[in-house]
């Protein structure tokens, strides 16, 4: 059974650089203001369902530079105690499955705070099936024996809405990790 969660927009002001905060310091409320979750885990390994309002959906922005691609993440705690909103922070690290429109497979991604994703091949038994109909994305994530999100049982979400220009800290996300036993089938 799907559950409903709250997004909120990514803070603005906390991202590197300064250029976020100036160019979009209007964005307040989340364009993705909420997404339906299902979790399943057997055996240690996990299904992760999400669902959410998509109008206008893209998944292929090669003829219009001002598009993105519509994208989500699933983000986990590598340790206890790693901070959700600011991807971790230096020693203590983020672990995710990142998806995007335009690709087949997951993305995997490690964070030690803003600005330092490095991404990667997603782990062998990371897959992911998506679709987009009436106005929705459905997004099924089979991640697999996750080690962090075993042992930690904490979650974060992210989506990105790329036609309005939604990519890399503009997002809407999770305000706080989810305690996944909560949401387990």
């Amino acid at each position: 059974m799907a559950t409903s969660i709250d997004l909120i927009t990514a803070p603005t002001g906390i991202q590197p650089g300064g250029y976020i905060a100036k160019a979009y310091s209007d964005r307040q409320n989340a364009l993705t203001s909420k997404v339906k979750m299902g979790i399943e885990e057997v055996a240690g390994s996990w299904r992760i369902l999400l669902t959410w309002e998509c109008p206008d959906p893209v998944k292929d922005a090669s003829n219009n530079t001002n598009d993105f691609i519509d994208s989500a993440a699933l983000l986990v705690p590598g340790v206890a105690d790693a901070p959700m909103m600011t991807m971790g922070a230096e020693g203590y690290p983020v672990e995710g499955a990142f998806w995007r429109a335009d690709r087949q497979e997951l993305i995997r991604i490690d964070a030690e705070g803003l600005g330092s994703v490095a991404r990667s091949t997603a782990n062998k038994d990371w897959k992911v099936i998506a679709e987009w109909a009436n106005g929705f994305w459905g997004i099924r994530f089979d991640v697999g024996n996750w080690a962090s999100l075993n042992e930690h049982r904490q979650l974060g979400i992210a989506i990105w809405q790329g036609k309005s220009a939604e990519r890399g800290g503009l997002k809407s996300v999770t305000a706080n990790w989810l305690d996944v036993s909560r949401y387990i089938k």
